[in-house]
């Protein structure tokens, strides 16, 4: 048998019970009960995945590129939310379904964030900040999950995020993204509201998130020590020390690496601690700003290679976390077995 995995939800979405009532609930019966919820996971993601892809490819200002990347998140966001209600429905629940699921949105939240930079015309800073904070705050979710046992998500959700990215590339695609920078109140531009508003917003719930831990008694240090790390990361980012690409990569590196390790660890039944992972890489960042400060200068090969080894250092960590909590879910399967 599988592993139990008991599940307690806190979701106070504004959205979600609307649209689970008119576009979930009327399309589950068409689903044949034979289809693996899983399977409709992954098409998801894959769907997200392209989403992303072709305005990362593309760059484009306008057209129809931003028309074909919001069908497909949107259809992502349908099987995101399908794939849970088919399952009950069909009693194929399982502690592996609510791993992949949950392990994959670390990756679609990051495509989301790559998206909505590239959607409201991002600078250099305001493109690693976003990169940091969206999926840093899905995370940093999983963190609170697995200290205090409850998945909680707040009012503007993945819903509404999805919703607003949705129209604002429908408005690209039509009149192209320079009209965020034309349309204002007072000195207050659409582009600056649409940059400032998330970034209040999202820091505000990971404050909170920190702050239900601390009251719940659990250790604050390991989750201090990711935010730390993202820190620096957007330190070197601000000076220029780091180019865009760069330090979106590392960001999301560590980001898909924290939110698997801590799947994984609440899997495992297991507390969360500072990871060595983040301690490194904080000490890394810090003294590679110190040398860039005191004069030392790398070319731009060398920086592209020392960012790839990072980011893959952090990928095979990744793929650590991801092993572990699958052999968590199996391991009182195989003790079953044994004692039978």
């Amino acid at each position: 048998m599988e592993k139990a995995l008991v599940y307690k939800a806190d979701d106070r979405s504004i959205l979600l019970p609307y649209y689970k009532r008119f576009l979930i609930e009327p399309t589950l019966p068409y689903i044949p009960a034979r289809l693996h919820p899983n399977v409709i996971t992954h098409f998801g993601h894959v769907l997200n995945l392209t989403a992303v892809a072709l305005l990362v490819a593309m760059r484009p200002r306008h057209g129809w590129v931003f028309i074909a990347s919001m069908l497909l998140l949107q259809i992502y966001t349908w099987a995101d939310n399908a794939d849970g209600a088919h399952a009950r429905r069909t009693r194929q629940s399982s502690a592996f379904g609510e791993f992949l699921d949950h392990g994959l949105d670390v990756l679609n939240t990051t495509y989301i964030g790559l998206m909505t930079v590239l959607a409201i015309d991002s600078t250099h800073a305001w493109a690693i900040v976003l990169s940091i904070i969206i999926p840093g705050a899905a995370s940093l979710t999983y963190w609170e999950q697995a200290e205090t046992g409850i998945f909680r998500m707040g009012l503007l959700n993945q819903i509404e995020s999805v919703m607003v990215l949705s129209v604002i590339m429908v408005v690209d695609a039509v009149f192209g993204v320079e009209l965020l920078h034309q349309v204002r109140l007072g000195p207050v531009t659409a582009w600056h509201f649409l940059h400032v508003w998330p970034l209040i917003t999202i820091l505000f719930g990971m404050a909170r998130g920190v702050m239900r831990v601390h009251g719940a008694g659990r250790p604050v240090l390991p989750a201090l020590a990711f935010l730390a790390l993202h820190a620096t990361i957007f330190a070197a980012g601000s000076m220029h020390l780091l180019s865009t690409l760069v330090a979106v990569s590392f960001a999301v590196a560590v980001n898909v690496f924290w939110g698997a390790r801590m799947l994984s660890r609440r899997l495992a039944g297991e507390r969360a601690r500072v990871e060595p992972a983040l301690v490194v890489g904080m000490l890394g960042m810090a003294g590679y700003i110190g040398l860039r400060t005191v004069g030392m200068s790398l070319t731009h090969e060398q920086g592209v290679a020392l960012a790839a080894l990072a980011c893959g250092a952090y990928a095979v960590c990744s793929v650590q976390a991801a092993r572990d909590g699958i052999a968590s879910i199996e391991r009182p399967a195989e003790t079953s077995q044994q004692a039978a």
